[in-house]
């Protein structure tokens, strides 16, 4: 049974637009809907070689129902992207680049038709090449209200845009964070030019104290 509170991606494409085509180089301000979520921890620094071993396991994990997504949607499937989630005790240290005191996971948003159960099948079919690995949970998430900033080029301006973003547009606006900061990619990164690669920078925030 589909959660009728959930937004369905496929048909609103007006939402889409706006939680997934910003416009570029401008921070904008974004209410995020609730969206169900395959979801994996990752620990310790957010190393690439990590990051690509969780990735790959979301993905085995999810199969299934990209398949099954695949088959219901025809022409029209769109491959969901990659998301990371990133938070810190201290959310100065996003911005000032410290890794070893970062927390992190790697997440993908999925169809409204799926639950905790459908996803606990799909990893049930790539159990075999899942073996030990953490398994993915489902889980719906709901930010709320996030500033977003849709950058294209490589990724090592991003401590100045976010240093900008905790720095200047948050204070200037008489907002806080509020909830991890997260990263989309839009792009499979190993097809796309490193000044070609698109991603977007979001933030749940809330009004100062």
């Amino acid at each position: 049974m589909v959660d009728e509170a959930l937004i369905d991606l496929t048909q609103d494409r007006t939402t889409l637009r706006t939680l997934y085509a910003p416009p570029a180089g401008v921070f904008s301000v974004v209410d995020m809907p609730r969206l169900p979520f395959a979801v994996l921890d990752g620990e310790g620094p957010p190393e690439q070689t990590s990051i690509e071993a969780a990735v790959k396991a979301l993905y085995t994990a999810i199969y299934a129902i990209r398949r099954d997504a695949r088959e219901r949607m025809g022409k029209s499937f769109v491959e969901a992207p990659v998301e990371m989630v990133y938070w810190a005790d201290d959310m100065r240290d996003l911005a000032a680049g410290n890794r070893e005191k970062w927390h992190w996971r790697v997440q993908i948003t999925l169809p409204v038709w799926t639950d905790a159960r459908r996803l606990e099948a799909s990893a049930a079919e790539a159990r075999r090449e899942l073996g030990d690995k953490p398994a993915a949970r489902w889980e719906v998430l709901a930010e709320g209200k996030c500033v977003q900033f849709l950058h294209v080029g490589q990724t090592k301006n991003l401590p100045d845009i976010l240093e900008g973003l905790y720095g200047d547009y948050l204070p200037q606006q008489g907002l806080e964070p509020d909830g991890p900061y997260h990263e989309i990619y839009l792009d499979d990164w190993s097809r796309v030019a490193p000044r070609q690669r698109r991603v977007i920078l979001r933030q749940p925030v809330r009004p100062t104290k």
